[in-house]
C-alpha cells in the first residue's frame, strides 16, 4: 500500500512539472515569417531555353534586366529594358497595363535567386499573373559595349542631353516617337516623327531609305523604344540610339 501511494505521489509531481499552466505570453507564438517554398521558386524559374522560346513566341512580352545601368550597358539581352527594383512599380504602372503580360526578369546572377527573383515577386505583388525569371544564356542575342565582334549592333542607350547634342550637331537626325497619338498630343519633342511601335514595320517607308541615317527612338518608359530599336536593326538600319523616355529630353 505504501509503495502504491509513493508511486502516485511521484507521478503527480512529474505531471505538474510537464503540464503546468503557462502565462499568455508563453502560449502565444509569433506569426510565421512570410516566404516561399523551394517548390514555389522552381515553378517561377525558367531554364534559359524555355525562357527564350516563350519570349520569342510572345509578341508583347517584356524582358527586364534588373541590374545597375553600368552592368546593363556592358552586356544585356537584346530587346531587354533596364529597370532597377526601386523604379519597378512606377515603370510597370506606366508601361505594362495588361496584368496578364508575359514578363521575364533576369540579372545574370546564376542560380535561382537574387534580384531577378525579388523583382518577380514584386511584380506579382502588383497583380501581374504571368511573371517568371531566368538566367539567359545559349540562344539569346546580346548587345552592349562588351559584346564580342559579330553582333549585329551594339544597343546604344543614351541620355536626353546626349540625344540633344546629337540632334544639334546633325540636321538629318530622326527623332522617332513610338508612343500612341494621345500620348504624343499630351507631350512631345518638337520636330519628332510619330510612328507607334505597333505600326512601325508597316510604315518603314516613311523613314529615310538611307540605312545609315541616325535615328533616336523613345517612348514613355523604354519598353516600346527597345522594341522599335530591334525592328529597325532587323530592317537594316545601322545607326540607332535609344533615349528610352520622352521625359529624358532636356528642353521639355
Amino acid at each position: 500500500m505504501l509503495i502504491i501511494v509513493m508511486m502516485c505521489f511521484i507521478t503527480i509531481i512529474g505531471c505538474s512539472k510537464n503540464t503546468g499552466t503557462k502565462t499568455p505570453e508563453e502560449t502565444v507564438s509569433p506569426p510565421p515569417t512570410p516566404g516561399y517554398s523551394y517548390t514555389d521558386i522552381r515553378e517561377w524559374w525558367l531554364d534559359s531555353n524555355t525562357a527564350f522560346e516563350m519570349w520569342s513566341e510572345t509578341d508583347d512580352a517584356v524582358i527586364i534586366d534588373v541590374r545597375e545601368s553600368e552592368s546593363f550597358l556592358q552586356r544585356h539581352v537584346s530587346g531587354a529594358v533596364n529597370v532597377q527594383s526601386e523604379d519597378l512599380t512606377a515603370f510597370a504602372a506606366e508601361n505594362i497595363p495588361d496584368k496578364d503580360t508575359l514578363i521575364i526578369t533576369y540579372c545574370f546572377c546564376g542560380g535561382m535567386g537574387g534580384p531577378a527573383l525579388s523583382a518577380r515577386n514584386l511584380l506579382t505583388g502588383l497583380g501581374y499573373t504571368n511573371v517568371f525569371y531566368t538566367d539567359p544564356e545559349g540562344e539569346w542575342e546580346y548587345n552592349g559595349s562588351n559584346v564580342s565582334e559579330g553582333t549585329d549592333m551594339n544597343n546604344r542607350i543614351i541620355t536626353g542631353d546626349e540625344a540633344k547634342e546629337i540632334v544639334d550637331s546633325n540636321d538629318t537626325v530622326i527623332l522617332l516617337d513610338v508612343r500612341n497619338l494621345d500620348e504624343y498630343k499630351e507631350l512631345h519633342i518638337e520636330g519628332s516623327v510619330l510612328i507607334p511601335v505597333a505600326e512601325l514595320e508597316a510604315r518603314l517607308d516613311e523613314l529615310p531609305q538611307d540605312k545609315e541615317t541616325i535615328i533616336i527612338v523613345y517612348c514613355r518608359g523604354g519598353v516600346r523604344s527597345a522594341a522599335a530599336f530591334e525592328i529597325l536593326i532587323e530592317n537594316g538600319y545601322t545607326d540607332i540610339y535609344d533615349m528610352q523616355m520622352v521625359t529624358n529630353w532636356p528642353d521639355l
